[in-house]
């Protein structure tokens, strides 16, 4: 895949993950913009993901909306299975689904970090495993994981949803050396794009000085990311951050 095309997906298919709002949505459309064709999932959210789907169809070439637990491994295997079918091949995976959830000391407990891993990590494992078999052994194809920085330094709220995030990068090196040569396998570590809704203007503004930018960025950004990651010939197992400069 060209990156320096205008369209460098033209001719391409691309599945994303989590895809009817906020970040997914950002990321779907930036494919399609690409020359994608797509097909999209979310997990319960069918109206809205339908939405999308209908935004980003075109005429021949409709993007296809699919919704799936991806908590469970028989969901997982079939969602790749039926877009590697209505989309003839995949050759992007993106992995965005995921869940934050604070967890502030007096919350932690088990459950709280086996919902991170279950919602944030697993799905990534599951359909990393499914397609980029597929593409192996088709000779070519590309994953791009959202991971969050938390996965590189961890956040002391959020101590189940950064062991996830980690999880996710370990992974995304992991299946880069698993399905080398054929298939390349990154990462984008997004930092501040979208406010938590508890947020109020003060805190918005701190975590905004942490920046090097000093300033919030948004899914746009991580949008072209992804399409940067995906398109890219010469990089596989990168973690890239998207955060304005915050972790250096």
């Amino acid at each position: 895949m060209n990156g320096l095309a205008a369209r460098p997906l033209d001719g391409r298919t691309a599945l994303v993950t989590g895809a009817s709002r906020r970040v997914g949505r950002a990321i779907a459309e930036r494919l399609r913009a690409a020359g994608a064709r797509l097909a999209l999932h979310a997990h319960t959210d069918r109206s809205g993901l339908e939405d999308v789907a209908r935004a980003l169809g075109a005429p021949g070439a409709p993007a296809f909306a699919f919704t799936a637990d991806l908590r469970d491994a028989s969901a997982a295997e079939d969602l790749i299975a039926r877009a590697w079918e209505a989309l003839g091949g995949l050759d992007l995976l993106v992995n965005n689904v995921g869940v934050l959830e604070h967890t502030p000391l007096a919350a932690l407990d088990a459950e709280a970090f086996d919902r991170a891993m279950a919602v944030n990590a697993r799905p990534v494992y599951l359909l990393s495993l499914a397609a980029g078999r597929r593409m192996k052994a088709r000779g070519q194809g590309a994953i791009v994981n959202v991971a969050c920085t938390s996965g590189l330094k961890a956040w002391g709220g959020y101590v189940p949803y950064s062991a996830s995030k980690a999880a996710v990068l370990s992974l995304t090196q992991g299946f880069a050396k698993a399905l080398a040569p054929e298939v390349r396998v990154n990462a984008v570590a997004p930092g501040p794009v979208l406010a938590p809704e508890r947020l109020d203007e003060a805190q918005r503004r701190a975590i905004a000085a942490t920046t090097l930018l000093g300033r919030w960025g948004a899914p746009a950004d991580v949008a072209e990311a992804v399409l940067l990651l995906a398109t890219q010939p010469w990089l596989t197992g990168v973690v890239l951050p998207v955060d304005g400069g915050r972790t250096a």
